[in-house]
């Protein structure tokens, strides 16, 4: 990647501050790892075929993931997409439908979340 390829972050600020939550609280991505890595061995999760549950995740927040993922370096700084493997629109939206409601709402939920967002 050159140097001078950033993201800018000024253009979509509510993902700078996703991404810093999500930076200062990795225990987060913790609440919807049993989801995805459900029938799977979790150590295969971001080696070779598959991202890692924390791309999952920052993917399933990121809105329009399939058209930004080709189109943004603002999607590559959040979701954490290698440029040089990223992985399809299809195969974030298979793992991203493994997340339940319920880890949804404990996310929502979450005492640190709220008190940072404040």
């Amino acid at each position: 990647m050159l140097q001078f390829e950033k993201a800018d972050w000024a253009r979509k600020p509510e993902f700078a501050l996703f991404d810093t939550i999500l930076e200062q609280h990795p225990e987060l991505i913790k609440i919807v790892e049993n989801d995805i890595t459900a029938g799977s061995d979790a150590r295969n999760f971001g080696r070779g075929d598959s991202p890692r549950v924390e791309q999952i995740m920052r993917g399933a927040l990121y809105q329009e993931l399939e058209y930004a993922q080709s189109d943004s370096r603002i999607c590559e700084q959040v979701v954490k997409i290698n440029p040089e493997r990223p992985y399809s629109f299809q195969a974030y939206q298979q793992y991203i439908s493994k997340i339940n409601a319920e880890s949804l709402e404990k996310l929502r939920d979450s005492e640190k979340y709220n008190s940072d967002t404040r």
